[in-house]
């Protein structure tokens, strides 16, 4: 019954792939910590426990050795807990949540083993977590490519590297569980704090569910962050300028903004304005261009001529079909120009402020007043709350299987829903949150670069005339100045920051680009055309093999 932190050390050969060292320690006693070197002796190990609960940090990775061992030792896939059998929880996108593996059953008792995928309840490297939590890391490095033949014996220092490596998870795994966060993903623990917050019946009151039609048309309005590069500063190389983050961008909606509730009600054509349902979804088919001087607001998807991840100046006279939230829609209407527009129907809601007050306020003050763990674990509470309420019901999975190259496979089951949540209250989270980042960008427009959701990156060094403050809920935190810079896309930038005693570090951001690639890059080098080698994951007979490839970023094909 108890829980544990586990690790794999895997060889890089993907003609023998396999295990050569694990580690596992139990998560409440951690003299309870065992070291070895096949995954024969583990999963041996793990059988003898009274029915453990094991958290791997990367359960995608490791899980692969674990389904590879258990289809060659006599065990099948199958959902009905039989002996000898084995499930899991798997997404459509191959992310793995949960494995149960079924040894016997004594009637209605079970011998089993439950791996969950700590990476879910603390999303960050292990190095991160160490620091974030104030826990102590290892030292040094494995060097994964070295020739391990079967039966090598480890080095002390190799088992001192995965020991603090399962150390640092399972203490800070200890100080969540500490705070009540047990839960599978911290998600579900943000929910389940905040159900508790306020109450099972103001809960149920407020954010009824509704059926799939309903919510499937309502999702079709919820969208992410806005991340955009002005088209006059980017791919050049840029003097001085600054960088501001909003404190906690989504918890400051949810904080201070009227939010919808209960039971929607259905409209044909334009929305008319109700006392008592002020917010709503809108559908319209309209032909626009940006304002001069104006920031993009809209993203056309599955136009054919638009690319669905860029925001357009310009319908070029065709008429398309937009799904915008009241907030949205105002947005919009104040930077395009309108040629033509049909109002088609909707959905209108209800509103609220303050449902989230006893939620969000000790959050942040506990964020405000602490440091390590406790500070980190409120910092999760408070991002992990929003999204959750736009989870998607479609929980369709897969299964594992052994395919004709003897190498383990998913495929698709049949398809299978849970009840929404209440998706309304996502898509109108993330429109205040990407209007907040909007308006303020367009105030300075002369000087705005680039903005990634929650943060706005300026030219020049004259303060903006926005609320700035380090701390304080919703306000602009003036986080560096840079002296150089450069934005060649979407979440890729390079900044140089000059240090107060006149030394320089680079912040280089690259969605897909590792840490490795772009910490050895120049500014100039850091464009499109720009190689690096990442490592690709390959199912392979054994598990999984990280095989290095080389990458270019590739330009943007009109």
């Amino acid at each position: 019954m108890g829980k544990y932190s586990a690790d794999f050390e895997t060889t890089t050969d993907l003609n023998d792939c396999r295990v050569w060292g694990w580690g596992i320690v139990d998560i409440e006693d951690n003299d309870r910590l065992r070291i070895g070197s096949d995954i024969d002796s583990f999963m041996t190990f793990i059988e003898k426990l009274k029915n453990p609960t094991i958290y791997f940090h990367n359960l995608a990775f490791d899980s692969a050795f674990i389904f590879d061992w258990l289809l060659r030792n006599g065990f099948t896939y199958n959902e009905t807990k039989k002996e000898k059998t084995f499930s899991a929880i798997i997404s459509e996108t191959n992310t793995i949540y949960s494995v149960e593996i079924i040894y016997k059953r004594y009637g209605k008792s079970l011998k089993k083993v439950t791996l969950y995928d700590s990476l879910k309840k603390l999303p960050f490297s292990v190095e991160v977590i160490a620091k974030a939590y104030n826990l102590e890391i290892a030292k040094g490095s494995i060097d994964y490519t070295m020739h391990r033949p079967v039966g090598y014996k480890m080095t002390d220092e190799e088992r001192e590297y995965i020991k603090l490596d399962i150390l640092v998870v399972a203490q800070a795994l200890k100080l969540q569980f500490a705070d009540g966060l047990t839960k599978m993903t911290t998600g579900s623990d943000a929910l389940n704090m905040f159900k508790k917050s306020v109450g099972k019946q103001i809960f149920n009151n407020c954010f009824p569910i509704l059926d799939h039609e309903t919510d499937d048309y309502i999702r079709l309005f919820y969208k992410g962050g806005f991340t955009w590069v002005s088209p006059r500063y980017k791919g050049k190389t840029l003097g001085s300028g600054m960088v501001f983050d909003v404190n906690s961008l989504y918890p400051s909606v949810m904080r201070y903004e009227s939010l919808p509730i209960g039971e929607p009600i259905f409209f044909e054509g334009k929305y008319q304005y109700d006392q008592a349902y002020p917010l709503y979804i809108q559908e319209i088919r309209v032909e626009f261009d940006v304002k001069p001087e104006h920031i993009p607001t809209i993203q056309v998807k599955g136009s054919g001529w638009a690319k669905d991840t860029e925001y357009v100046e310009t319908t070029n006279g065709e008429i398309v079909t937009l799904f915008l939230s009241s907030v949205d829609l105002k947005l919009f209407l104040d930077h395009h120009t309108v040629h033509y527009i049909d109002y088609i129907q909707g959905y209108k809601f209800q509103q609220t402020t303050g449902i989230f007050d006893s939620y969000i306020d000790p959050l942040m003050h506990i964020k405000e007043t602490t440091k390590g763990a406790i500070q980190q674990n409120a910092k999760l509470m408070l991002n992990s709350l929003y999204g959750k309420f736009a989870t998607n019901p479609d929980v369709t999975g897969k299964r594992v299987y052994m395919n004709d190259k003897d190498v383990v496979a998913f495929e698709k089951k049949d398809q299978e829903f849970r009840d929404p949540i209440y998706t309304a209250m996502g898509v109108f989270i993330t429109a205040y949150a990407r209007e907040k980042t909007i308006r303020t960008a367009q105030t300075v427009y002369d000087r705005f670069v680039y903005a990634d959701t929650d943060s706005i990156h300026l030219v020049g060094s004259e303060m903006p005339d926005i609320e700035v403050h380090p701390t304080k809920l919703g306000a602009w935190d003036h986080e560096y100045d840079f002296i150089k810079a450069k934005y060649v896309r979407a979440k890729m930038y390079f900044d140089v920051v000059e240090k107060e005693d006149g030394t320089t570090y680079n912040v280089v951001k690259g969605a897909g680009i590792p840490e490795k690639a772009r910490k050895n890059v120049t500014i100039d080098e850091y464009d499109f055309g720009f190689q690096f080698y990442k490592l690709v994951p390959k199912r392979v007979k054994g598990g999984i093999v990280l095989v290095e490839e080389l990458h270019e970023v590739k330009l943007p094909i009109d």
